[in-house]
């Protein structure tokens, strides 16, 4: 009991409660030092909850990629993204719910759908050319000996009813002097009772009269002939209408016949200019719409015209439509044949589906396979960043933007960078995404293994001298300009290297082949003619890249049938994502995969299969 009463009489003392505090403090400051003065409290402002990161990375076109940082993919060199797993949350079949930090890593951004007036601008290319309803043909009415020019050189402005030329005509001769004997005739004839004579001679008057009528005379001339019977041995060939005369066919004491071609007169002072509008443009071009054109001729001028025509036919070989504007020349600056470029402002032709509000995504958020078209939207939520995919109907491009006509509201967040990682992450996950609509397990084809067989010569290899095989030297190259061109998404550039590709397959010797190699030349030269016409006039990068496919096939078939002679090697490449995951083979001269079907977006994916040596 005295021990008990001693305890309890330490406890109420000050000075034990004060060695107590001390023995406390030590204690912390002891654990401080010893786990290197960092507190393992929660800071104020934070919750002890933190949040994991993920430590596998993964290759988004190449999900058996699993690294445990972040970096290159081993075999397509794209960014690797995190792996995330399920969290066991019930979510839609193509929703994907990320933290903030593998939203950040992904590096995902998002705009808003919006609407607005679906105006595009169009760059058109073309040409001025002469008001064809403002053209004269001057033609030789009858046959003779032009003894006098007035009218001598091209470029001289002309009046209406001028004297072009003087000229000499024996038929002129007869034809008047048939005019004289039947008005003697009609004239002897007056007095007589014969009702018959008289008529046949009126007639035969009139039909000297309109001979000659057709021959180039005037009435005034006529009369002189009639009343004076006075004989002219030439004829003046006069100007029809005022002009400039852009074309002289025929010199001093030239022999012509009836029919033949003398001049050409048009009137300048009002002009066309002719452009080239590809298909996709028609819907953005109406009669009326105006256009502002400029000239390298008058730099620092602009010039505008209203559309006047739109030609109701296409060019096959062009796929373009002619677009007419009349200018107005009054000065005489513009010349017939001067290159133009315009630019116009349009609003989608209102017999479309779109209005002057449309609903407009951005072209970056939209991801296309084959005819599907998928955008990924962000749902709003408290629980993290909520991603879903979702197939959209789309109209016309307008610049930077697709008209949406199903699948999108106003207000909807879209993913315009990024969204490439969500629909992998999907894949990975087996749900519905661009690549698998209907879910499952990943393509086969994402590790780079197809049922595709691998391109063949339809034809053994034909025997063909050096020299044939060197001209098809410039071919491949150019060839080659036009894959690197597509690989680094330049639609300029493709059109250029394919346009020029088209002139060098024409410009091949075809007698260099012969026999067999000829017939073989023939068809695949063609071919290749055929596809690299449609690139130089593509459109848009989709189009020339499904013109190369075709073009590859008969590339390929060429270099595997005749071989090539340039000293260097040449690499089979396939990639198995292009073309809807069906496939595709191109030839390219380096041994690094760069992708002509996808470029930036997936510049590596795909592998050498082949290496084609020159042939000795």
């Amino acid at each position: 009991m005295n021990e008990f009463n001693n305890r309890s009489s330490l406890v109420r003392q000050p000075a034990f409660w004060i060695a107590i505090a001390a023995v406390t403090i030590v204690a912390f400051a002891l654990g401080a030092l010893l786990s290197g003065g960092k507190s393992t409290a929660p800071e104020i402002g934070t919750t002890a909850e933190t949040s994991k990161e993920p430590q596998v990375w993964t290759c988004s076109m190449h999900p058996q990629i699993k690294l445990p940082k972040e970096g290159k993919c081993p075999i397509c060199f794209m960014d690797l993204i995190p792996l995330t797993t399920d969290s066991g949350e019930d979510l839609g079949p193509r929703q994907l719910r990320m933290s903030e930090s593998s939203k950040q890593l992904a590096q995902i951004a998002t705009s808003p759908v919006t609407r607005g007036t679906a105006q595009n601008e169009l760059r058109l290319y073309g040409k001025l050319a002469a008001d064809e309803t403002k053209l004269s043909r001057i033609t030789a009415r009858v046959g003779g000996r032009i003894d006098q020019l007035y009218i001598n050189t091209t470029g001289q402005q002309v009046k209406h009813g001028e004297k072009m030329l003087e000229l000499y005509s024996p038929e002129l001769l007869s034809a008047q002097k048939e005019l004289i004997a039947a008005k003697a005739s009609l004239k002897s004839v007056a007095e007589s009772d014969s009702e018959i004579l008289k008529s046949t001679s009126e007639a035969t008057v009139r039909a000297a009269t309109e001979k000659l009528r057709l021959l180039g005379f005037s009435d005034e001339q006529i009369a002189n002939v009639e009343t004076q019977s006075h004989v002219t041995e030439h004829i003046w060939v006069v100007a029809p209408n005022g002009g400039t005369v852009i074309e002289k066919m025929v010199v001093e004491g030239q022999y012509v016949e009836p029919g033949m071609d003398l001049f050409r007169i048009a009137d300048l002072s009002r002009l066309w200019a002719v452009f080239e509008a590809y298909e996709s443009d028609l819907a953005f071009l109406k009669i009326g719409d105006e256009i502002k054109f400029v000239s390298q001729s008058i730099p620092g001028e602009e010039f505008s015209a209203k559309v006047s025509f739109i030609s109701p036919t296409l060019d096959p070989m062009s796929r373009t439509v002619q677009v007419r504007t009349v200018v107005d020349n009054a000065g005489g600056r513009l010349k017939p044949d001067m290159f133009v470029t315009a630019t116009t402002k349009s609003a989608l032709n209102p017999r479309t589906n779109a209005s002057d509000n449309s609903l407009l995504v951005p072209a970056s958020a939209v991801l296309f396979t084959g005819k599907r078209a998928v955008v990924y939207l962000q749902l709003p939520s408290e629980d993290g960043p909520l991603f879903e995919g979702r197939e959209v109907t789309l109209g016309s491009r307008i610049n930077d933007h697709y008209v949406v006509l199903e699948g999108l509201a106003e207000g909807d967040m879209v993913v315009t960078n990024g969204a490439f990682k969500l629909d992998s992450e999907l894949q990975i996950q087996a749900k519905p995404s661009m690549m698998s609509p209907e879910g499952g397990a990943a393509p086969a084809s994402h590790e780079h293994t197809s049922a595709a067989k691998e391109p063949a010569a339809t034809t053994d290899a034909l025997a063909v001298s050096e020299s044939a095989r060197n001209a098809l030297t410039p071919l491949y190259n150019d060839y080659f300009k036009f894959q690197m061109a597509l690989a680094a998404d330049d639609i300029t550039a493709s059109r250029q290297s394919s346009a020029q590709l088209a002139k060098t397959i024409a410009n091949v010797d075809m007698t260099l082949f012969s026999g067999a190699a000829h017939n073989r030349w023939m068809d695949l030269s063609q071919q290749m003619q055929k596809y690299s016409d449609k690139a130089a006039v593509a459109p848009d990068i989709e189009t020339a890249r499904d013109a190369f496919f075709y073009l590859s096939k008969a590339i390929i078939e060429l270099q595997k049938t005749f071989g090539h002679g340039s000293d260097m090697n040449y690499y089979l490449t396939f990639c198995p994502m292009a073309r809807d995951n069906k496939g595709a083979y191109w030839l390219q001269t380096v041994d690094t995969v760069y992708n002509s079907f996808y470029g930036a977006m997936m510049l590596r994916c795909g592998e050498i299969k082949q290496t084609l040596k020159a042939v000795n």
